[in-house]
């Protein structure tokens, strides 16, 4: 089941469905803007062996939702059931290192995320351009 991506105020908030908050002990995640390095929408390989649940659910090719531990990438929190109809959020976060979320339509979706990104760098750089007026 896909889940929903929305952005408020300076967060992006991901939103489990149905069984999909059982099985990853989770409702919803709130992620930082400032937090996020990129975001991908190519094919999620499952990982079958590379990876060590922590909490959640994992059947190879139907389900993997939860937080997992990919060697050398550290923790990854999964909403996967298509592959195919994921978006990849990289993190600079202490808990995890990427997002990996089904949605309906990946596309509409990372798009909204890279326009957030935009809008806050844009803002980001404005404040820091009136504080430095200030100063003078």
């Amino acid at each position: 089941m896909s889940g929903t991506v929305s952005i408020e105020n300076d967060e992006v908030v991901l939103e489990l469905h149905g069984v999909d908050e059982f099985l990853s002990f989770k409702r919803s995640m709130h992620i930082p803007l400032n937090k996020i390095v990129s975001v991908s929408t190519e094919k999620v390989s499952w990982k079958v062996f590379e990876t060590l649940k922590i909490a959640g659910a994992d059947l190879p090719g139907h389900v993997k939702d939860g937080r997992f531990y990919v060697p050398h990438e550290g923790m990854v929190f999964y909403e996967l059931h298509h592959p195919d109809k994921c978006i990849t959020i990289n993190l600079d976060h202490d808990r995890y290192k990427q997002v990996i979320f089904e949605v309906e339509d990946k596309e509409a979706a990372a798009e909204m995320i890279k326009d957030a990104l935009s809008n806050e760098q844009l803002t980001h750089s404005l404040d820091e351009n009136v504080s430095q007026m200030g100063n003078e």
